[in-house]
């Protein structure tokens, strides 16, 4: 680390009215194509400016190029190497009424090999900064290098028409290393440059030294030339100590991607053995074949750019400049058209140091993103992403709450959004922590191939969002479903056929530390053979079967507010909780037949030959609790799954009072709810259902009036009866269960024509 002192004593403004660039400017200089343009870059955003089309040799347009550039933070000049008449020159500003030029003058240089070009350079500046009003005894040299001519120091002069001297390291033009640029350490002055395959090496300018390989960095795909080097000062925040250091950068630009690439160089060790520095992409520069970069080595690199949108997920997240956080120029064109962002707006800030967190950097522009369901681990949650176009979006969630989005937590990777509204579906891991954690959205053009969870990119918005993981308990299983199957006829027996109404059934419990939290129902519709319409609800109950005793949820526990249900990924604005109830009654649909479309030339849904046979309704529910409850007083696993009558539709001679409500079909012995109406028992016909008994559903034999079959199951069609379907239901059945428990996986082969679709 390199203490603020340190680099603010180097700081000190030099009083040279013949600057032509502002004092350490905290852009970088790019030199591209072979009419020298020149750019400004801002590392902090990677947003290049061209400064200047052209230079101007003695006042007139230069066509040629200039490369291997340094900046000279002693008297504030760019230097560089002409390469059409191989000559030295000093590149500076001028003012010419409202015109800015930037001239290049050459230097009258002596010692350099003829006609040989140098594309390699950097300015070296010795001695310490003077204080105010003290003289500056600096000096100052402008070191080129060529492969197999060696490395020449050209020390400079104040004087403009000064005569200089070239001098040779002694060896240097024997040196394997093949060096694209290279950039002076502020501190110690040491030379730094990287090969094409990463190989990070230090130069030191003792006589007959060779470049020292520092270690190889790691630049993933990026290999080729590395055109441009330099460095730069930047805060960091040390979040245990709450001091802010600076520390040195060593900042490297690949020509074929233009991503610049941010090595920390703060402290090198001389015994460079297991050191390894580390390497990523800080921001994304422009591409260019002819490259070459310089800058001001001890100008801080801060955020300057009004249109730079970072994250806000706190520490140790990386969401400010000094850990290299997400953040997008949102406006790259600098004309606030054609915006790439989430929800309603945008807006800028200026985070340096992750310390600027502290002051609270909330954005209040983070509203494109909705988190429609519980994370739960090893389930499936929705979001919804609202884009202001069609753009590309990436997500990462902290899963294991290890204060990182690792690439590994990648829960969104390059998705198509369309304008508006998009619905996401996120799987979460099964290994997920419970608990509150952070979740990172970044939305693009998609122009780049991949991105990361930091990193400057060009337009586009970062949005952070905080959330909470559930721990889950799935009934039968996360991927497994309970096929529920329905006679509607009860009281009467019906054509056995058990396919009125036929659906996969799963329940979800979450819980948190704090103890259940809310219920998820799902299922699919798969069967509805009924010319009567029903409806299907779920009561959360569940009877205790070695106790006896209910576990019954009421309709004030749940927050209904909050609830929610969708049909076929349609949200449904339906009141979820049956009003004017003690139970906790879920309606999920008070008629089926509203929710399913039926095939020209079928009567019914997927209980005839070749009648929709791939189509299948999808329903979800989610059930928050007003307080979360300890897991021993609530229900769970299969609640009570049942089916009742559609008002104002005619069901049978068994109604006489116009109370369709109060016909309940429920599973063999569940005791009906609230609702229904206890007069129906005695009907009788075909029931045998005996309350005094706990005997519910159920004809004399035994049979139920409703299924729950522990598996993916193929109901009979129309007017197959489930006896002559399955050969051992009947055994099932009139034994309570004891005899035959897989029955559902013997099959009458003798019936050619007997079961619905595959489910």
């Amino acid at each position: 680390m390199i203490k603020r002192c340190l680099i603010a004593a180097a700081l000190t403004p030099l009083l040279a009215s013949a600057a032509p660039f502002e004092n350490c400017p905290s852009q970088a200089f790019l030199m591209q194509d072979n009419n020298a343009k020149m750019y400004g870059i801002d590392l902090a955003s990677g947003r290049a400016n061209l400064i200047a089309g052209t230079l101007r040799l003695n006042g007139s347009e230069d066509t040629a190029s200039v490369n291997a550039i340094g900046f000279n933070f002693k008297d504030q000049y760019l230097y560089g190497f002409r390469k059409e008449s191989k000559q030295v020159v000093r590149i500076e500003q001028t003012v010419e009424g409202e015109t800015i030029h930037y001239d290049s003058t050459a230097l009258n240089v002596s010692g350099l090999p003829e006609g040989i070009h140098f594309f390699v350079g950097d300015v070296k500046v010795s001695g310490d900064a003077p204080a105010e009003g003290e003289i500056d005894n600096r000096t100052s040299s402008y070191y080129i290098y060529n492969k197999g001519r060696g490395l020449f120091e050209i020390p400079l002069s104040d004087d403009l028409n000064a005569p200089l001297t070239a001098i040779k390291q002694p060896g240097s033009e024997s040196w394997s290393t093949t060096i694209y640029d290279f950039a002076f350490h502020p501190i110690t002055n040491k030379l730094y440059a990287m090969e094409s395959d990463g190989d990070l090496f230090e130069i030191s300018l003792e006589p007959n030294s060779t470049p020292e390989l520092v270690t190889r960095l790691d630049i993933g795909t990026d290999t080729g030339a590395f055109g441009a080097a330099y460095f730069g000062v930047q805060d960091v925040y040390d979040e245990a100590t709450g001091e802010t250091t600076e520390n040195i950068i060593f900042y490297v630009s690949n020509n074929n991607s233009g991503n610049i690439f941010k090595v920390d160089l703060t402290n090198v060790p001389d015994d460079k053995s297991g050191y390894n520095p580390t390497t990523e992409i800080f921001t994304l520069g422009p591409k260019s074949g002819q490259n070459d970069g310089a800058r001001c080595a001890i100008a801080k690199v801060e955020v300057t750019d009004e249109s730079m949108d970072f994250g806000d997920a706190p520490l140790p997240y990386r969401s400010a400049l000094d850990n290299n956080g997400a953040r997008h120029v949102f406006d790259p064109n600098q004309d606030s058209q054609d915006l790439i962002f989430l929800g309603d707006s945008v807006d800028g800030e200026n985070i340096n140091t992750s310390s600027d967190m502290n002051i609270d950097y909330s954005d209040s522009s983070d509203d494109g993103v909705i988190l429609a369901t519980d994370f739960a681990a090893g389930l499936t949650a929705q979001v919804i992403v609202t884009a202001s176009q069609a753009s590309t979006l990436y997500a990462w969630f902290d899963w294991n709450q290890d204060g990182t989005f690792s690439e590994d937590e990648k829960a969104i990777d390059k998705v198509n959004l369309a304008q508006g509204a998009n619905s996401i579906l996120i799987d979460v891991p099964e290994d997920a922590a419970n608990g509150n954690s952070w979740a990172r959205f970044r939305v693009t053009d998609g122009q780049e191939a991949t991105l990361t969870a930091y990193g400057a990119v060009q337009g586009g918005e970062v949005e952070d969002y905080e959330f909470e993981t559930y721990g889950s308990e799935s009934y039968p299983g996360q991927n497994d479903w309970v096929t529920l199957a329905y006679e509607d006829r009860w009281p009467y027996l019906g054509d056995s056929d058990f396919n009125d109404l036929v659906l996969h059934y799963r329940t979800t419990k979450y819980f948190s530390s704090e103890g259940v939290t809310s219920y998820r129902i799902e299922g699919d519709i798969l069967g509805v053979g009924a010319s009567f319409h029903n409806g299907f609800a779920v009561r959360l109950y569940e009877k205790d079967i070695d106790s006896g005793l209910a576990k019954v949820l009421t309709a004030e526990q749940i927050d209904s507010s909050n609830s929610s249900l969708f049909i076929n990924g349609q949200a449904i604005s339906q009141t979820v909780i049956e009003p004017n109830r003690t139970e906790a009654i879920a309606i999920v649909a008070p008629d089926i037949w509203d929710h399913i479309n039926v095939q020209n030339g079928c009567e019914y849904f997927r209980t005839e030959v070749n009648c929709d046979v791939n189509v299948k309704v999808t329903f979800s529910m989610t059930l928050p609790l007003k307080t979360a409850l300890s897991p021993e007083n609530v229900p769970g696993s299969m609640l009570d799954p049942f089916i009742f009558a559609s008002s104002d539709h005619y069901r049978g001679d068994a109604i006489t009072d116009g109370n369709y409500r109060g016909l309940e079909v429920h599973l063999k012995n569940q005791a009906p709810t609230e609702a229904f109406n206890t007069a129906l028992f005695s009907v009788a016909a075909d029931d045998a259902s005996n309350q005094n008994e706990s005997l519910y559903f159920q004809t004399e034999n035994g049979i139920p009036f409703a299924l729950a079959i522990g598996a993916p199951w193929r109901h009979p069609h129309e007017r197959i009866d489930i006896n002559r379907a399955y050969d051992k239901f009947a055994d099932f059945a009139t034994s309570n269960g004891e005899s035959e428990p897989l029955w559902y996986n013997t099959v009458n082969t003798n019936i050619t024509i007997q079961f619905g679709a595959e489910q």
